[in-house]
């Protein structure tokens, strides 16, 4: 196997045109949308100022959860939410505009022709003049649930534009001052909603549930040119030497040198797990397995062949022609990403032994800090723990991984945690994999997705500081048949 097989097979899954956007916006009339609030009466189009102004005062601060808590943070999330309890709508009228509109949104999402959606409400929310939302991605609050909607009443407001990133591209909705303006994206989105400068924006959320979906179409695939040149590549995977061009990384420790060496990551505990194969390759081994990354993240819930979106299901296709074609077995993975970087300048976080931050759906919460305790002469002891909720939410990581000053990257390790089979059988690998070098295609960079969690750890005295994130990928993982 060589790189050049690799970066043939990437270009070759990468030529597959997706099916549709990660995000997809449309405009309807009002006429049919018919909603009533407690306290406020029914609701006019286009609403004007006066009746935003009393959706306000019977609205209350929107909040989020935390596990068991429900936390308040306006630096991340700052808007007004009247109670669902409030708010009735004529589901009856309001099914004419929604059902077609929804059927519009499925197929410029990508999704297959018999994949239904349905809308569940979530929440109807009013942002006035200097609110926002701070970017952040969504969390499945629903079985089946694929994404969100968006519908923004018609009004008169400027600023507060909804903006949703996918692999670095954005879409950009501002709301429409006569219709419905409805923006449906999927789940693993980041997106965010721009402070409004004038007037009141107001929009009803949705759950977007997926109902009937099908698997990749492989028989779209069966005259392709391109799955016969695939599978060509696969074979030359499987069947030449691999090649290795580990070395360690520049600054690096003795120690952490050797962990590299057999695959381990910064931040795995010695001795490591056993449950974990980690062996590097040697030069002349031939790979078992090819794994292919995929563009969206997933839940270990709402990930299957029947739940793969937009450009996924269609590479997945492409795969899955080209292993039937050469002989091999396909199989679905969910997979963990750790980065760990190291910092020369070590005078940045020296009052931080170490901080772990998570992602939560409306930011980022701290949930491990502590400080360092040095005795006497100065030798580091005991940290000193900090009560985490002490610390808001944030909107941002307090060091992300594009900053400046993170050094050179030590490792990358990723490890196979979900897989599979092409019969839909699923479950925990009994051995946790991790990719060895040659083994990985990647599809888009994972610079462009969002880490779900990340550590700081501060100078020790014989290391720099360290940082790690961590990101959740899905893949197509290609092994040879038993």
């Amino acid at each position: 196997m060589t790189d050049q097989t690799l970066r043939m097979i990437g270009e070759l899954m990468g030529s597959v045109p997706p099916a549709g956007s990660f995000a997809a916006c449309r405009t309807a009339s009002a006429e049919n949308l018919v909603i009533n609030v407690d306290g406020v009466g029914p609701i006019r189009f286009p609403v004007t100022p006066v009746q935003a102004q009393e959706l306000r005062e019977v609205a209350r601060p929107a909040r989020y959860g935390l596990r068991e808590q429900t936390l308040l943070d306006a630096n991340v999330r700052d808007t007004w939410e009247v109670p669902q309890d409030r708010v009735t709508v004529d589901e009856r009228r309001w099914r004419e505009t929604l059902q077609p509109m929804l059927n519009m949104l499925r197929a410029e999402l990508g999704l297959a022709p018999d994949c239904e959606l349905s809308a569940e409400l979530h929440s109807m929310l009013v942002y006035e003049p200097g609110q926002f939302f701070q970017r952040h991605q969504d969390s499945e609050k629903a079985d089946g649930m694929i994404g969100t909607l968006v519908v923004t009443l018609p009004s008169r407001f400027t600023g507060g534009e909804l903006v949703i990133e996918q692999l670095g591209k954005t879409i950009t909705d501002q709301g429409s001052p006569q219709e419905l303006s409805f923006v449906a994206f999927y789940g693993d989105c980041a997106h965010e909603v721009l402070p409004v400068t004038d007037g009141f924006r107001i929009t009803l959320t949705y759950n977007l549930v997926a109902h009937g979906r099908t698997g990749p179409d492989t028989a779209g695939f069966a005259t392709h040119p391109s799955v016969a040149l695939l599978a060509e590549q696969l074979r030359a995977h499987f069947t030449t030497p691999m090649e290795s061009s580990t070395r360690p990384s520049r600054g690096e420790s003795r120690s952490r040198r050797v962990w590299r060496r057999w695959g381990w990551g910064a931040g795995t505990r010695w001795p490591p797990p056993s449950r974990s194969r980690t062996c590097s390759p040697m030069p002349g081994r031939r790979a078992d397995q090819l794994v292919y990354l995929l563009d969206h993240q997933y839940s270990q819930q709402g990930f299957g062949w029947d739940r793969l979106k937009g450009g996924d299901a269609a590479r997945t296709g492409m795969m899955l022609a080209a292993a039937e074609l050469a002989g091999y077995d396909a199989s679905l993975a969910l997979a963990e990403v750790e980065d760990s970087y190291e910092e020369d300048d070590y005078t940045s976080y020296m009052l931080i032994h170490r901080q772990r931050w998570e992602r939560i759906e409306d930011g980022w919460k701290c949930v491990e800090s502590s400080e360092p305790e040095f005795d006497d002469d100065g030798d580091l002891t005991d940290p000193v723990p900090e009560d985490p909720a002490s610390i808001p939410v944030r909107a941002s990581l307090p060091l992300t991984p594009d900053s400046d000053e993170l050094g050179e990257l030590l490792s990358s390790t990723i490890t196979l945690t979900w897989l599979i089979d092409q019969s839909g059988a699923s479950g925990e690998p009994a051995v946790l994999e991790v990719v060895k070098e040659g083994e990985l295609c990647t599809g888009a960079a994972k610079s462009t997705l969002e880490p779900f969690a990340s550590e700081i750890e501060g100078y020790m005295g014989n290391e720099g500081n360290t940082a790690n994130f961590w990101y959740r990928r899905a893949a197509i993982v290609i092994r040879p048949r038993q």
